[in-house]
Order: C-alpha cells, then structure tokens, then sequence
C-alpha cells in the first residue's frame, strides 16, 4: 500500500486527478471510438481515450461494447502468520514448490504461492479459503523454512487475479473501437511490471509506439 500511495502522490504532483471508491460501470461508444466511461452512480465521464486495466474485472466492462477476451478468474490465497524476530531477510521461493515466502517489517510472515481459493461472488470480489490450501501452503512453507513451524497463522485471504491462456497479459489496443487501450492477464505478475506497463499505456493512449527497452516495439493486439 506504501508504493501505491506513493504513486498516486507522484501522479497527483503531475496534474493526475484520482477518484477513490469511484466504481466503473462500463464504456460509451459514439461512431466506433470511445466517448465516455459511465460509473456506477450515474455518472458519465466524457473522453477523447480510456485505459481498462481492471484485472479480473476487465473482461466484464469490454463485454458491454462486444469484446470478448479469453481471461479466466483465478482466486489465489495469501496467508499472514504472528510476528516473529527478524531472521527472514529475501523473498524465498523453491523450485517444485508453490511457494512465496517473506517477512515483514513487524515479524509476521507472508505465504503464497499460488495456492487456490473459491469465488463467491465475483461482482463483489468474495472468496471463500479452502482447508485443503491452507493445510498445504502452511506446510509447505515450514519444510523449505523450519522457524516458521512454531509460527500461528493469524489471517488468510485472497486475490482475484486474471489469467491468460499462456499466463502472458494482453495489451494494447482494441482493434474496431478507436481510443480504447488495454492491459490485462497479468497471471498474477501484474503490480511488479506496473511502472513499465503505466508507461507503455500513456504512449499508446496518446496515439505512439510503445517502446520497451534496447528498441524493442510492442505489438498491438489483433
């Protein structure tokens, strides 16, 4: 939450306007191009470009202008144990293991790894954690990590995240509908790209080439 705060500031100080709690209904389309972007209090927001990176939620708000997009909803756990002293220094991960694994700044231990929820409610992003996952990912934390064995756990929740068909994000514009650009299937990699991915977007929405890195150009979606 540091980091996204941290970007929202940096946003603001370059003239960024940031609505929080603001829901997005969908997308208005006039003449084949985007128009606005309609909230769920009513409001319309008119625009010459929009940006959907709404995650799992993106194939939904492009389902109302006619794009279908081969995303899949994943639930993924995360587990949150008592604090303990500092002895955890890097992120651990282990080869044939779903595991990741780090401490944090007041001891607790933080455990994914890719390990399954359920949906409840998509629309209103609930979950449900399943036994046999908790079970699983607690044990196998403790044998890659053994000072975690006499760690409690003292909260676990989950993530909806987007998947792709080959775990690799879509991005970039709509083919048909005019100023609407993309990015979404991140396959849970999503937040760690984000300063690049931010950067490719804004090129993009403003009409140019996404360069990324040593020459290398993106290629729209088709």
């Amino acid at each position: 939450m540091a980091t996204v705060r941290a970007f929202a500031t940096a946003a603001r100080r370059l003239g960024a306007s940031i609505d929080e709690g603001a829901g997005a209904r969908g997308l208005a389309l006039e003449r084949g191009r985007v128009a606005a972007v309609e909230r769920d209090d009513g409001r319309r927001l008119a625009c010459d470009a929009a940006i959907v990176a709404a995650g799992a939620w993106t194939a939904a708000l492009l389902g109302g202008v006619g794009v279908r997009l081969p995303i899949e909803t994943r639930p993924l756990q995360m587990l949150l144990t008592e604090p303990a002293p500092a002895g955890l220094a890097p992120v651990l991960g282990a080869f044939d293991h779903k595991l990741s694994l780090k401490q944090l700044d007041d001891g607790a231990y933080l455990i994914g790894g890719g390990w399954p929820a359920r949906v409840i409610d998509h629309a209103a992003n609930r979950y449900e954690l399943l036994e046999e996952s908790v079970k699983a990912s607690l044990e196998t934390a403790r044998a890659v990590y053994p000072p975690l064995a006499d760690r409690a756990l003292a909260r676990g929740w989950a993530g909806l995240e987007a998947f792709t068909p080959d775990d690799l994000p879509m991005i970039g514009h709509i083919p048909g509908i005019e100023g609407l650009v993309i990015a979404a299937g991140f396959s849970g990699h999503g937040f760690a790209l984000s300063p690049m991915i931010g950067d490719v977007l804004a090129r993009l929405a403003l009409g140019g080439e996404a360069k990324l890195g040593s020459g290398l150009t993106l290629r729209h979606l088709s």
